[in-house]
């Protein structure tokens, strides 16, 4: 079962594995092709206003939601795990996306060993 959601990647991901997600039919646009050099801010006002969940390694993203009060996300998806490979981090977004998590209005936090989803 394919993801409800539409997801924004962070410059972070590579675009290999955003590129076989989108073959498997998933919905995902990548910082990188859109919307480059864009600031996190700004990340975060367009997950919002297009109802994307954001996909990242970038912890920077709770400290501006949580600490500096910048505006929430549609969903977030941090990724906590080795970045191994290119291949590895498709493998955890495969699992990840074929659950049964609801990433509106939360911020997913991925390890490996578990996952945390915290109401944002």
């Amino acid at each position: 079962m394919k993801s409800i959601f539409s997801f924004l990647a962070d410059e972070n991901i590579p675009l290999s594995a955003i590129k076989k997600l989108r073959k498997e039919g998933y919905s995902i646009i990548s910082v990188i092709e859109e919307y480059k050099k864009a600031s996190d801010k700004k990340i975060l006002e367009l997950s919002l206003k297009n109802k994307w969940v954001i996909v990242t390694f970038d912890k920077d993203f709770g400290e501006l939601i949580y600490k500096q009060g910048c505006n929430k996300p549609f969903g977030i998806i941090l990724l906590r795990v080795t970045p191994k490979s290119p291949k590895y981090i498709l493998q955890i977004l495969e699992w990840l996306l074929q659950t049964s998590i609801s990433f509106e209005g939360n911020f997913v936090i991925v390890k490996e060993d578990k996952v945390r989803v915290i109401k944002l």
